[in-house]
C-alpha cells in the first residue's frame, strides 16, 4: 500500500493517554457519553475555571487553526481466520479492533504544525461531558495552547467513527460535528478578540463550520491580512465555501479570501461541481483571471498530460484545479499512490517566470496585457511523486495522514512568511504524512525530526 488520503472525513487511530485516561474504560470507551445529553444546538456557554476560559492571552501565536476537536473511534475489521472477506458486512455485527483517540481535523492539523515548530493556537469547542474534559486534558498533555477551546454547557463533544477494512482503508465514517453549529453566538466575544489581539499571519479553516461561520472567520482573517488555508474535510462539507452569505461573497485573485486548499481528488471534483452548478464559473471576475492565465483557446490537454499523468487528465483533475484557481490560487490535490498535484497562479513579475529551473512547470503565461491590472503572470503545475512507497504491512492507519500533510505545510508557511514557496514544502510535508501513515497516533510524534528540513 502507498501513501493515501481518505476520501471523506479524517480521524486518527490511537488511544487517549495522560491525566484524563481515567475517563475511559479499559476498552477505550468513554464513560461519559450518554444518549440523553442535551443536543449541541441548544448549548449555552458555561463559565468555568477550565483552561479553555482563560481570559488573558499571554501567547501571541502566528497560526490559528479553527475547526473540530473530536473523540474518534477507529474500527478496523479483523475477520475470523476461516473468513476471506477483506471488508465488513452490512446489516450485521463484525469482528474488529476498536481504538479511541483524540482527533478532529483542526486538532490534527494544529498538532502537526506544532510538532513541526509552528506557533499554533487551536480554536474549537467541546462539551462539558467527560469526553470534552478528557480532550482538554489530552491537548494540554500535548503541550498545545487550549486558550481558544470553549467549553459549552449541555453539549455533546464532537465524535467521529471510522470503519476500516483489513487494509485499514476507510469503508464508512459517521461524524457528529453539530457542536460547532451552535458556536456563532460566541464568535464575537471569544474568538474574534483573540484574532484582533494576536493578529496571526496564518489561519487554517476546516469545513466543519457552517457557511455563515466560515464567512465570519474569513472576514476576520482578511481584517488582519492573514494567509488562509482551507481543508475541505469531505465531499459534502467542502462545497460550503460556495454557500457563503451575500455579505461575504467568495472573492477572486488578486484578493482571494482563501489562499490555499488541500483536497483529495473526490473533494476537488465535488468542489468543482458545486462551483459550476451555482454559477461561479459564469462570473465576469472569474473569467478575467482565467483569460489572464494564457491557456490556448484550443486547450492544453497534451501539455497537461505530459506535465502530470494521462490518467489524471482523463479524470479531469488538472482541469478542475485550474478552473478553481481564481477563487483559490494554490491547490494541493492529494492523489494517494500518485503523490500530490500542485496547481497555482504565479504572480506577474515573479522571478520564477524567468528561472530556467521552473520552465518545465510553467504551463502558460499571461499574453493579454493584463499583468498590471489582473496581476497574473502564469500557470504553474507540478506533479510530485510519493516520497516513499509504503508496503501494506507498514501501514498502521490512513486516518490523519492528510491532516499531517497540511500541518507540515502550514508550519513552513509560518516559518518563511511572504517568502514561502509552496513547492519547496511539499516533499517535507509528504515525509511527515508517511510517518503518520506508519504510526498509530493521530499525528506521528516522529515528525518533530523533520523540523530541520523546512
Amino acid at each position: 500500500m502507498q501513501l493515501t488520503a481518505g476520501s471523506v472525513e479524517h480521524a486518527p487511530a490511537s488511544q487517549i493517554t495522560g491525566p484524563a485516561a481515567e475517563n475511559y474504560s479499559s476498552t477505550g470507551v468513554s464513560r461519559g457519553v450518554s444518549s440523553e445529553q442535551t443536543a449541541a444546538s441548544k448549548a449555552e456557554v458555561k463559565p468555568s475555571s477550565s483552561p479553555s476560559t482563560v481570559s488573558k492571552f499571554t501567547i501571541s501565536p502566528k497560526t490559528f487553526v479553527a475547526g473540530s476537536v473530536a473523540v474518534d473511534l477507529a474500527c478496523d475489521y479483523v475477520p475470523f481466520p476461516s473468513e476471506t472477506a477483506t471488508s465488513p458486512s452490512t446489516s450485521t455485527s463484525n469482528p474488529a479492533k476498536i481504538q479511541q483517540s483524540l482527533g478532529g481535523v483542526a486538532h490534527n492539523v494544529a498538532r502537526a504544525a506544532h510538532l513541526m515548530g509552528g506557533s499554533v493556537r487551536l480554536c474549537s469547542a467541546v462539551g462539558d461531558d467527560l469526553s470534552g474534559k478528557a480532550a482538554l486534558e489530552a491537548i494540554s498533555v500535548e503541550k498545545m495552547d487550549v486558550t481558544s477551546i470553549k467549553e459549552l454547557q449541555g453539549a455533546r463533544t464532537a465524535q467521529y467513527v471510522a470503519i476500516n477494512d483489513v487494509y485499514k482503508d476507510l469503508v464508512l465514517a459517521m461524524a457528529d460535528m453539530s457542536l460547532l453549529d451552535s458556536s456563532s453566538e460566541i464568535f464575537d466575544t471569544f474568538w474574534l478578540p483573540q484574532i484582533k489581539e494576536a493578529r496571526p499571519s496564518n489561519l487554517v479553516l476546516d469545513a466543519n463550520w457552517q457557511p455563515g461561520m466560515l464567512a465570519r472567520w474569513l472576514q476576520a482573517a482578511k481584517a488582519v491580512s492573514a494567509h488562509v488555508s482551507f481543508e475541505p474535510v469531505s465531499t459534502a462539507k467542502g462545497s460550503r465555501i460556495f454557500d457563503l452569505p451575500p455579505i461575504a461573497p467568495l472573492s477572486v485573485w488578486p484578493s482571494p479570501m482563501i489562499n490555499l486548499m488541500t483536497p483529495n481528488t473526490f473533494e476537488l471534483a465535488a468542489l468543482h461541481s458545486a462551483a459550476r452548478s451555482q454559477g461561479f464559473f459564469d462570473r465576469e471576475d472569474w473569467w478575467k483571471v482565467i483569460d489572464s492565465l494564457g491557456i490556448p483557446s484550443t486547450g492544453a490537454r497534451t501539455q497537461l498530460a505530459l506535465a502530470t499523468d494521462p490518467s489524471l487528465v482523463d479524470s479531469g483533475t488538472p482541469q478542475q484545479s485550474i478552473q478553481l484557481l481564481p477563487f483559490i490560487p494554490q491547490i494541493l490535490t492529494k492523489l494517494g499512490p500518485k503523490g500530490v498535484l500542485l496547481t497555482q497562479i504565479i504572480p506577474a513579475g515573479d522571478s520564477r517566470l524567468t528561472d530556467g529551473a521552473y520552465a518545465p512547470y510553467i504551463m502558460s503565461r499571461c499574453t493579454n496585457g493584463t499583468e498590471d491590472t489582473v496581476g497574473v503572470g502564469g500557470l504553474y503545475m507540478r506533479l510530485f511523486p510519493p516520497v516513499e512507497q509504503v508496503s501494506e504491512d507498514q501501514v498502521a492507519s490512513v486516518n490523519g495522514v492528510g491532516d499531517t500533510f497540511l500541518g507540515a505545510i502550514v508550519a513552513g508557511l509560518e516559518k518563511y512568511g511572504k517568502n514561502a514557496r509552496i513547492e519547496d514544502l511539499v516533499d517535507v510535508a509528504q515525509q511527515a504524512a508517511v510517518l503518520t501513515l506508519k504510526s498509530n497516533e493521530a499525528v506521528s510524534p516522529g515528525i518533530r525530526s523533520l523540523r530541520s528540513l523546512l
